[in-house]
């Protein structure tokens, strides 16, 4: 009784699983790939990198080039923006700006007798160690702070990305201005005043030249306004490019940010750094107003 009952529940498990086969044998068909019917497939050509542009300023004959515009590097000057990274090189920067010459004696350094001042019983008043104790009036500090190190690490790269984050975040804000070459005619000041008020840079704005040093003219005139600055690119960090208002470059200072901080993915030769047949459109301007 118990074969024949083994015998009939063999049979009807056989018979599900040829219906479940039955079943899913069309549905594995229809999804198994023929080799006629398969393509190649082909990786589309990544987009050209394509330069972005500012219009040139211009310290004297601002008609002349009021059509004409500077071609950046868009992996230098188009970077996204990242604030975190901002972050790390201001205080990266500030960091190295602290002196650290803070300090004070504590009690083993403070000078004078290590004899203890009263008994230790018998007085009625409080109990009392040498002249040196924190507790009295000119003896040592506890905790006090001493001399040290507030400088910290960051990696070169992360500082080359602030670089990056910083100028883009400029030229977004309409705030980096291109110079052909920042130099002007007279060591006199009042003439550049008048010149920068006629830009709207009077103001907030650091002059950066790719040259060894600032031009004697340029230097005289502008080091008795205040809210103006000249520097070299060499001296140039994150935290004068987000603190100052404006940032203006010359070609120059372009051309030697874009070697540091570029990728090698767009070469910009000197022909092609200032253009003139460029729709209004991709060109982004510079803010003229205080």
């Amino acid at each position: 009784m118990l074969s024949a009952l083994r015998k009939s529940l063999a049979g009807s498990s056989q018979a599900i699983c040829h219906r479940r086969m039955a079943a899913i044998a069309p549905i594995l068909v229809q999804s198994k790939p023929t080799t006629s019917q398969s393509k190649p497939t082909t990786r589309k050509a990544a987009d050209p990198i394509k330069p972005v542009y500012l219009t040139l300023s211009s310290f004297t004959a601002k008609s002349n080039n009021a059509k004409k515009a500077v071609a950046l590097d868009p992996t230098v000057f188009d970077h996204p923006i990242r604030r975190d990274i901002l972050h790390l090189c201001v205080v990266h920067y500030l960091d190295s700006l602290r002196q650290g010459t803070a300090s004070t004696k504590t009690r083993a350094e403070v000078a004078g007798s290590r004899r203890k001042i009263r008994p230790q019983k018998g007085s009625g008043r409080a109990r009392l160690g040498d002249r040196q104790s924190p507790m009295l009036r000119g003896g040592g500090v506890a905790f006090g702070p001493k001399p040290r190190d507030f400088s910290t690490k960051l990696n070169r790269k992360v500082i080359q990305m602030g670089m990056r984050v910083a100028l883009t975040m400029k030229l977004r804000e309409q705030r980096l201005g291109v110079l052909q070459r920042i130099n002007w005619w007279s060591h006199k000041t009042a003439t550049l005043s008048s010149r920068l008020d006629g830009l709207g840079w009077r103001t907030g704005t650091l002059f950066v030249t790719g040259e060894s040093e600032v031009p004697a003219r340029m230097r005289l005139a502008s080091r008795n306004l205040r809210g103006i600055e000249c520097r070299t690119v060499a001296d140039l960090v994150v935290y004068d490019i987000v603190k100052w208002r404006r940032i203006v470059l010359d070609l120059a200072a372009v051309d030697g940010l874009e070697r540091a901080l570029g990728k090698g993915l767009l070469r910009i030769s000197d022909s092609e750094r200032v253009v003139s047949d460029v729709t209004h459109s991709s060109v982004e301007d510079v803010e003229i107003s205080t």
